[in-house]
């Protein structure tokens, strides 16, 4: 984990002061990520949603299926400046301006000797047809895939025991594998229902108006 000096606050989101990413881990300091969700329209008019699979080595959900881009926000930077996120874990050329906005959403993980307390800022942002143009940061992300919402949502929802997405696996020599995976429930990072739910309806309500 690369370490960073970050804002922290009290649960209602009022400004404390700064502390190292490390202690806020350690000590469970209430502090901002940026969460994006990048997805697109397919040849066929459906919503493809893009997953990241977290590093193995990562200490929070490793070797999950997770949001598309994410990150802690810097102590002085605006929550929308994590599109750098983008960039850096995807090698994408994402811009400030095409970031919408979503909702804000509390979330508390603790196992072992990490005790973290987020609050997690998510925005949304359609992508073209560029899965084969990104390049994954290999401290972060084991690969990129892609699902369609309408079977994400059911997969989320219980409707089906698992579906199928389609990416590119990083391999060690970082070299990419394209592949076919397998994902079923115990595969996705486990945010609330409500992250999910919520996030999902305003990613198809604002894609299906484009």
């Amino acid at each position: 984990m690369i370490d960073e000096l970050i804002d922290i606050y009290d649960e209602n989101m009022n400004l404390l002061g700064t502390a190292m990413k490390s202690q806020a881990h350690r000590e469970g300091l209430w502090h901002k990520t940026f969460h994006c969700w990048l997805a697109r329209k397919n040849e066929e008019g459906k919503i493809m949603v893009w997953l990241q699979l977290r590093n193995k080595d990562k200490s929070i959900y490793p070797d999950m299926l997770d949001v598309s881009a994410a990150g802690h926000v810097r102590s002085g930077e605006e929550v929308k400046d994590g599109y750098r996120e983008v960039t850096e874990e995807l090698g994408l050329c994402l811009q400030k301006d095409d970031l919408v906005k979503m909702f804000t959403i509390k979330e508390i993980y603790q196992k072992n000797d990490i005790y973290n307390r987020e609050f997690e800022v998510l925005y949304m942002a359609v992508v073209d047809n560029l899965l084969a143009k990104v390049k994954l940061q290999p401290e972060e992300v084991a690969g990129l895939y892609e699902v369609e919402l309408d079977d994400f949502v059911r997969l989320l929802n219980g409707d089906v025991q698992s579906i199928t997405a389609y990416g590119i696996k990083r391999n060690n020599d970082n070299s990419y594998t394209w592949e076919v995976i397998n994902v079923t429930p115990n595969r996705i990072a486990p945010h609330t229902k409500e992250y999910y739910t919520k996030s999902m309806d305003m990613l198809k309500r604002y894609i299906t108006k484009i």
